[in-house]
């Protein structure tokens, strides 16, 4: 979540100034100015997928072993 509150302004703010700079300057911009448009901004979406997907397995990884914990223990609660 902490990821996210600061991610989402820097993506904004990054945004704003593309925006600003295809509008004002579209026909003076060279190859090179528009590889890197692409990667300033497919690169951190990237990035945003990859912490959120590690997040997401990281969470279902931790009710796997909740889940485990639980059957083992319901399972020594019977045999006695």
């Amino acid at each position: 979540m902490i990821f996210w509150a600061l991610f989402a302004p820097a993506m904004i703010w990054t945004l704003l100034g593309v925006h600003e700079l295809y509008a004002n300057y579209f026909d003076e911009l060279t190859a090179q100015d528009h590889m890197q448009f692409f990667l300033r901004f497919f690169f951190p979406v990237a990035l945003a997928t990859l912490v959120t997907v590690l997040e997401r397995r990281q969470q279902k990884q931790k009710q796997d072993l909740i889940k485990r914990g639980n059957d083992y223990l319901s399972r020594n609660r019977s045999i006695k």
